[in-house]
């Protein structure tokens, strides 16, 4: 038999998903995100729903999709940033040579073949497969900001090596 809260909170499942969703959706512009963001809230508010002011709900709901979307913005803002940055390492060695092309490809490979397996893991699930952070994070069973952190630290090896590799050239040149 149901409970009173299973019933409610069904209520307010089909009551609100549409409404929430295109919400989402016109921030975001993105249907999965926008699934994922309405999904992910219902989730949580179910885990709490016991202890929730019902009469402010709804406009907790709005609130918590608009949060939410805004996180989602920034999030993808960041990660466009770094795969803008990693584009544009790889743009600077298009100009090359040809042999310090292929000796800046193999410095890219052993920097990757370095980073710990789940840092690699994650670097090539972004850049090799060009799934989202969200979507590895879920493939391992991990947060988004764990993936994150993975990628920032993929990138301060990269900065790091390629400066020291600059340097050497400078101080040799």
């Amino acid at each position: 038999m149901r409970t009173i809260w299973e019933t409610e909170f069904e209520e307010l499942f089909k009551k609100n998903y549409s409404p929430l969703f295109y919400n989402a959706l016109d921030w975001v512009e993105d249907a999965e995100a926008a699934k994922d963001i309405v999904s992910e809230l219902f989730s949580e508010v179910w885990s709490q729903y016991e202890h929730l002011r019902k009469e402010k709900i709804e406009s907790y709901l709005f609130r918590s999709v608009r949060n939410r979307s805004i996180n989602y913005l920034k999030h993808k803002s960041v990660e466009t940033q770094y795969q803008q940055s990693f584009l544009e390492m790889k743009e600077e060695f298009i100009d090359e040579d040809a042999a310090t092309h292929e000796e800046n490809l193999c410095l890219i490979d052993l920097v990757i073949r370095n980073f710990t397996p789940q840092t690699r893991f994650i670097f090539e699930q972004c850049y090799f497969e060009g799934k989202k952070y969200q979507e590895i994070a879920e493939l391992m069973n991990i947060s988004a900001s764990t993936v994150h952190k993975h990628m920032n630290k993929a990138f301060a090896t990269f900065r790091k090596v390629f400066a020291e590799k600059k340097k050497k050239e400078t101080s040799e040149g």
